[in-house]
């Protein structure tokens, strides 16, 4: 199962239940508003997915309604709360200059472009390779102890379930014994009252 990770540009939020941030799909259903969503994102070529999503951290507190103890977005809530980062900016003045150079030629894209063109087409977080490790690591201990307490447990309960066949088998040969006694006292003052 994909973690849900917010789409927009250079937020690095994903979901977890430690953080108290809700994830909101694009809506696709309704396209006049799924429109001013991407507008609002400022991404180039971003096309949004079923399992596209931006964080309520992009949202202003207006946006949201409370049902229950639910916090709800507006039908018609836009996100807006976007943070410009210098990369972006950057980003966006080398597009300005990439569309002026097609109509200039060759030479003057040489020049107006220094350095290299860096898009922002897609939503992946790169985390550090050791902290996935580390991560991996603890979650690989985590389930060897869970399946120790598992079999622990179910040991526990096979020995449960014997003790209770044996306190069966115990009362149902109680109840037998009792039986017989009950018959032999019975017969026992029967004899005593006949003679």
């Amino acid at each position: 199962m994909m973690v849900q990770s917010c789409s927009a540009h250079g937020c690095t939020n994903r979901y977890s239940r430690d953080k108290n941030i809700s994830f909101h799909k694009f809506p696709l259903a309704r396209p006049d508003v799924c429109d001013k969503w991407v507008s609002a994102m400022k991404r180039r070529n971003f096309k949004p997915t079923k399992y596209s999503s931006i964080c309520s951290q992009h949202f202003t507190r207006d946006s949201f309604r409370q049902e229950c103890n639910n916090r709800v977005l507006k039908d018609e809530a836009v996100p807006s709360l976007f943070a410009v980062s210098k990369l972006h900016i950057q980003q966006q003045q080398q597009q300005q200059q990439q569309q002026q150079s097609r109509s200039l030629g060759e030479d003057a894209i040489l020049s107006l472009h220094p350095g290299p063109f860096i898009s922002s087409d897609h939503n992946y977080t790169v985390e550090d390779a050791a902290q996935q490790k580390r991560r991996i690591t603890q979650l690989e201990s985590q389930l060897e102890k869970l399946r120790r307490n598992l079999k622990t447990v179910q040991q526990k309960c096979r020995r449960q379930e014997r003790q209770l066949e044996r306190f069966r088998a115990a009362t149902s040969d109680i109840q037998k014994s009792g039986k017989h006694w009950e018959k032999t006292a019975s017969s026992y003052s029967k004899r005593c009252m006949t003679s």
